[in-house]
């Protein structure tokens, strides 16, 4: 299969189009992501600093990578106040868990951990997997994840009640897939911070395709998802306009090695070794994700990340290549836990669909 030849993205990548000395349209349009620097950080987290208040600031933490790291940096670098939140996702693999708790005992955190209601993220998962069969499509792959979209509520929900302003976020930037965003007509140069409403008007577009996915049961968490999805999107500015949201990777580089070192090191943090990627193993639901993209675009979002990384020359293309050719493994055994877990058995007419992709 043809690769870029400067980054590692495929011929199948989504509206890519290669130039004469094969060098690839995301490439050729990509601009460098600029950092606003640690000095604006430190000096907007004492600008919203609570000296009366218990925490200065509320956080997510999920028991992956970047969000350890980013508590780790906000708690013992900077000195602050943090009340950790934790959305108790059903399909959280175990060691995420443990992660959690190892951090918030070396940090010395409180946190409070929460669940969706009614068993609405299980239930939502297995209908929009049966629905996206009826009609497959890359475009609606995170459908999958639409109750993930509905835990921001709950988090500023929290900030309220804690008399908090602020809300830290830990996203690694360089994860905001470009693809994913061609695949909804929305250019891949396009800010993360702008998209919603053009990323809002593809989902539906989609969706329209599939009037399965408009179950009742599915409609309300559909809307908040979606008002609800990001710092940047609607439900936050029109409900929340007195909450401030930082995303920390946004003013303080994302340095692989430094990250995994030290929350290795710091936080007694790790990643289950049956698996060889470090990155998003905390929900098992992203095992199926890759198969559903490697079996419609012959990729995942690996590839776009390490694109990025090449890009940002925090990687060459010779270990982007190497760590695709490990890393994108489809584990058959996981996705089919998965399946278990909301009554999806082995053999049944979706598991057969799903491993005869």
């Amino acid at each position: 299969m043809n690769r870029c030849s400067k980054c590692i993205l495929p011929e199948t990548t989504p509206n890519i189009s290669f130039n004469n000395k094969n060098v690839c349209n995301y490439c050729r349009s990509y601009k460098k992501f600029r950092y606003e620097g640690e000095n604006k950080l430190i000096e907007l987290l004492e600008s919203q600093k609570r000296p009366r208040s218990k925490y200065d600031f509320v956080m997510g933490l999920s028991g992956g990578r970047d969000s350890s790291y980013a508590l780790l940096k906000v708690v013992k670098d900077f000195g602050m106040k943090v009340l950790a939140i934790n959305y108790e996702n059903p399909f959280t693999d175990p060691q995420a868990k443990i992660n959690i708790e190892n951090a918030i005992n070396e940090l010395n955190v409180d946190i409070i951990k929460f669940k969706l209601k009614r068993n609405i993220h299980e239930r939502t998962f297995k209908h929009n997997l049966i629905a996206w069969f009826k009609k497959p499509s890359p475009a609606l792959i995170p459908m999958l994840c639409i109750a993930c979209k509905n835990i921001l509520p709950p988090i500023i929900k929290y900030s309220q009640k804690y008399d908090i302003n602020c809300i830290i976020a830990g996203g690694n930037p360089y994860e905001y897939t470009s693809f994913k965003q061609e695949l909804l007509n929305v250019s891949r140069d396009q800010s993360y911070e702008s998209t919603f409403i053009r990323s809002l008007s593809g989902i539906l577009k989609e969706t329209f395709k599939n009037p399965t996915y408009y179950h009742p049961m599915c409609i309300l968490p559909l809307i908040k998802g979606y008002l609800y999805g990001d710092p940047y999107s609607l439900g936050p500015r029109l409900f929340a306009p007195d909450k401030k949201f930082i995303d920390l990777y946004h003013y303080i580089p994302w340095k692989e090695k430094e990250v995994i070192s030290r929350i290795k090191s710091e936080l007694k943090w790790d990643s289950p070794q049956k698996f060889k990627s470090n990155w998003r193993f905390d929900c098992r639901i992203g095992h199926l994700k890759d198969l559903l993209y490697m079996k419609t675009i012959k990729m995942t979002e690996k590839d776009d990340l390490y694109s990025k990384m090449v890009r940002e020359k925090i990687i060459t293309r010779k270990e982007a290549l190497s760590r695709l050719k490990d890393e994108n493994k489809i584990y058959i055994d996981e996705i089919q836990e998965l399946l278990n877990q909301v009554g999806i058995k082995k053999g049944s007419e979706i598991s057969k669909k799903l491993f005869s992709l």
